[in-house]
């Protein structure tokens, strides 16, 4: 998982089988274990969200994260900052493209977490 750089609109193109985004805003830096901007997986998660340590993560489930179920034809828009988990059910494409810098939503959670934009 990691936290978008910029606007990401993900459409889903085929087959027409699941793809599941888990969603957490800005405010969740802390609890989702970012590593820190200059660390080489900056804007990534030391967690691995599909199977959690929790002893070693203790405060991730107090992470408030929405999942997003896309199928074939599907649109999603990624704010800027929101940190996301992308999960396939199966074998699909998906073809994303960041649109430039935009405002984020969230910053101040993201400026004590070490991201500044």
């Amino acid at each position: 998982s990691h936290k978008a750089a910029t606007p990401t609109p993900a459409p889903l193109l085929r087959p027409p089988k699941l793809f599941s985004y888990m969603m957490a805003s800005p405010h969740n830096c802390h609890t989702t274990y970012l590593y820190p901007s200059g660390h080489p997986s900056g804007r990534h998660s030391e967690v691995d969200w599909s199977d959690p340590d929790l002893e070693k993560f203790p405060e991730f489930p107090k992470s408030t994260v929405s999942e997003v179920i896309l199928t074939a034809g599907d649109f999603m828009y990624i704010p800027s900052g929101w940190i996301h988990y992308i999960m396939s059910m199966n074998v699909n494409w998906q073809c994303n493209a960041r649109s430039g810098k935009g405002p984020t939503r969230g910053k101040q959670h993201l400026a004590k977490c070490g991201f500044h934009s």
